[in-house]
């Protein structure tokens, strides 16, 4: 049997929301079926670069990495051939941007209190990596990030994702 390996990254996006978080989720289908922003590796992208890349194409939104939290490997059959599938996935700090311009790929991207987002997350793993990310920010001192909407536009932050996945 052919064997496909291929490789992703992603990212789990938080942002403050009063004196909670709230987590940035895209869902497909109907009934929706909600998980964490990701896609595909492409040729001379760094895993960082992809996944800032596909959280904002899927969401619409900006985001910077804070760490890395993990990654997940997977099996999967897709037409008579066995794909394992690595899913590298970031810590983020939402940056700006609208959850109503994400692109074709998703049917809604959303904002969700993480602890409604724990719920809708369809897939255990993904679960996990919330949890992973809540125990790190936990772990600071302070809040280094602030999670936060920041000030800088997304036209001033795509000239340096550009030059960064050129590199």
């Amino acid at each position: 049997m052919r064997i496909k390996y291929e490789v992703s990254a992603g990212g789990l996006v938080l942002r403050k929301n009063e004196a909670s978080l709230d987590a940035l989720l895209i869902g497909r289908g109907q009934p929706r079926v909600w998980s964490l922003p990701k896609g595909h590796v492409e040729p001379r992208e760094t895993h960082e670069i992809a996944a800032l890349r596909e959280v904002r194409e899927e969401t619409g939104c900006w985001a910077e990495i804070i760490t890395k939290l993990s990654e997940i490997s997977y099996w999967f059959y897709l037409n008579h051939t066995k794909h394992k599938k690595a899913v590298h996935f970031y810590l983020m700090s939402y940056i700006s941007g609208d959850t109503a311009n994400h692109d074709h790929e998703v049917d809604e991207a959303a904002w969700f209190d993480v602890k409604l987002a724990k719920k809708a997350l369809k897939y255990v793993n993904e679960k996990r990596l919330l949890d992973l990310g809540l125990e790190y920010l936990a772990q600071l001192e302070g809040d280094p990030y602030e999670l936060r909407p920041a000030l800088e536009e997304p036209a001033a932050a795509e000239p340096a994702l550009r030059e960064s996945a050129t590199r």
